[in-house]
């Protein structure tokens, strides 16, 4: 059986009354004459050959009403070349593809058609079709499937079978999904989701036209000639929309193809992971100069310090149920107290040598996705120490603690312990060496590692008057003699050297509130030496001079 189909454009509607007209015809050399096949003026032609060799068929087709007063447009089928064998050829293997493996199920009739190629080629055996649901899709014995028009939705497997003249039979099968067009997705929440128009198109649609459906209505989305759209990042809000396309195609003759497809679902799993942010500030309570919000400068024995936290959980539909609010300090803090939104609250401490771990357990978030941490403590540090800690927030999943979520970090923030004392360092000066004939002369001394003479660090909460003297306590001596040289101290300030002995001598004047600064080669002051002429010995000479500070009162 040959088969053909045929289509109208949209100029035949406007001649009701035509009809279709078919002829079938034939070609025993190969087309260089062809006869009409009597009484073969149907769509199919069923042939029963009667002897060996090769003919070839074709249809060809008008369309017209009664006796055609003019010559009405005539179309020709494909060439089919039927070959008789003289004894059956019994197939081993089958072939079978479809030419669309999409249909849709809410179209009229949507129809694709299936082929089947045995092995050998030139097998004479019958072929019939089946279909694994009907429910789905149709096949008739020419290899047309025809998609149903209920909604039923899945994947309909059509399968080829060629029966051989002895009795054998070979088949394959081949898939082809029935739907509406576009898959319903699920995605987790914060990913994206994208909705893909399914099956083939004779040509690329004109249009396209993106819909969603939620609670709000029936919004246009986008507008375009896009078969996909996407979603960047879903929401919790986008949990159970709806979305359809409406594809446009143009045919030429023909009226435009308009496909709609189905409402497909977007389900948006909701993110359960906990989002625990954590903000921390610092502030001596005592004394806040000097301080940042993350930092404290100067803390001394007895100051009164604070932690201020918010701790939230940014997602509301999280796993988290409570957690433990826990803080490190120094493991001789006394007076501590804790309030959590405002009100005191009862904690425990885990202490070890250098630190105590503050913990306020069981702090809800279930309705409460925010909380306001205190912890107000005093330091009884006397020595320089740099203490850096952060509040932090074991969490679990339920209130008997089955299930441990993780601990949760805010920023860092640091204390920076002193004695509350003014410090001083003094260092070595060299004048390197000196020959005969340089004696009498001034010479500068250098500062070993090219630093200040007298390094100064100010600690003190009150900065009093104060001032710096300078003495020599001692004159050079290299152990078996003494040098005759004089030391003098240069203020850089172009003044003339001014001698130093063992009575001091202010060097510097510090006034109250001022932070003391140091002495040396950064600010221009230096010491000087001058060696007396006559009466020297060489070798190696030292003295020792000494740094006094008076404050007042």
């Amino acid at each position: 059986m040959l088969t053909t189909a045929t289509a109208h454009s949209i100029v035949d509607v406007f001649n009701p009354m035509a009809s279709d007209h078919f002829q079938w015809a034939q070609t025993v050399d190969e087309g260089k004459t062809w006869t009409d096949v009597d009484g073969a003026n149907q769509a199919d032609l069923t042939i029963t050959p009667e002897s060996v060799g090769t003919v070839y068929y074709q249809q060809r087709f008008r369309y017209y009403a009664g006796v055609p007063l003019f010559w009405p447009s005539t179309y020709y089928s494909h060439v089919a070349a039927l070959t008789t064998l003289p004894a059956p050829v019994p197939a081993t293997a089958l072939s079978v593809k479809t030419d669309n493996d999409y249909l849709y199920n809410n179209q009229e009739g949507q129809k694709t058609y299936v082929h089947a190629t045995p092995t050998p080629a030139n097998a004479t055996g019958s072929l019939s079709w089946s279909s694994s649901d009907e429910q789905l899709a149709t096949v008739k014995s020419t290899g047309e499937v025809t998609a149903n028009t209920s909604g039923n939705k899945g994947t309909v497997f059509i399968t080829g079978t060629m029966t051989n003249d002895d009795g054998t039979k070979v088949s394959q099968k081949v898939a082809i999904e029935i739907g509406g067009g576009i898959d319903d997705q699920t995605v987790n929440e914060g990913q994206s989701a994208t909705f893909q128009v399914r099956g083939n198109f004779d040509q690329a649609p004109n249009s396209v036209t993106w819909h969603r459906v939620d609670g709000h209505g029936d919004k246009v989305i986008s507008q375009g000639n896009q078969l996909s759209y996407t979603l960047a990042a879903t929401q919790q809000a986008d949990d159970q929309a709806q979305y359809y396309a409406v594809v446009t195609v143009k045919m030429k003759g023909a009226s435009d193809q308009t496909i709609t497809t189905n409402r497909a679902r977007l389900t948006v799993i909701p993110n359960r992971t906990p989002m625990v942010k954590i903000d921390n500030t610092i502030e001596n309570l005592t004394n806040a100069s000097g301080n940042t919000p993350t930092q404290l400068a100067n803390v001394v024995d007895g100051d009164v310090c604070r932690i201020d936290s918010t701790v939230t959980d940014t997602n509301l539909a999280s796993t988290l149920v409570e957690g433990d609010y826990m803080v490190k300090l120094p493991s001789d803090v006394t007076n501590t107290v804790i309030t959590v939104d405002g009100q005191k609250a009862y904690y425990y401490p885990v202490s070890d040598e250098s630190d105590t771990i503050i913990v306020a357990s069981g702090q809800s978030f279930v309705g409460h996705k925010q909380h306001k941490f205190s912890i107000e403590f005093m330091t009884h540090k006397t020595q320089g120490l740099s203490y850096t800690t952060s509040v932090q927030l074991m969490g679990y999943a339920d209130t008997k603690r089955n299930k441990d979520l993780g601990t949760y970090s805010g920023n860092k923030v640091g204390l920076n312990f002193t004695d509350g004392n003014l410090h001083l360092a003094a260092n070595d000066v060299d004048f390197g060496r000196i020959a005969m004939e340089d004696l009498g002369k001034v010479f500068p001394g250098k500062v070993a590692g090219g630093g200040d003479l007298l390094d100064v660090t100010d600690y003190c909460r009150k900065k009093e008057d104060t001032k710096i003297d300078l003495s020599q306590t001692a004159p050079f001596s290299s152990g078996l003699t003494h040098l005759n040289a004089s030391l003098g101290y240069d203020s850089g300030k172009g003044a003339p050297l001014r001698p130093l002995s063992s009575v001091p001598q202010e060097v510097t004047t510090i006034p109250a509130g001022t932070i003391a600064f140091a002495i040396g080669g950064n600010q221009g002051q230096n010491l000087a030496v001058k060696v007396a002429d006559g009466g020297f010995t060489p070798g190696r000479y030292t003295s020792q001079i000494l740094w006094t500070v008076v404050s007042a009162p």
